[in-house]
């Protein structure tokens, strides 16, 4: 899933910060998923 998220290839910074930040786009995406089951 990670792969598929053009965002992260632009992200350039420390993995310390990288962490929440892709914690925030994971909540993100499961909530985009989980609202149009099937």
């Amino acid at each position: 899933t990670l792969k598929t998220w053009k965002i992260l290839t632009k992200l350039r910074c420390c993995p310390r910060r990288a962490t929440p930040i892709v914690q925030a786009i994971l909540v993100l995406h499961h909530v985009e998923t989980n609202r149009y089951p099937g």
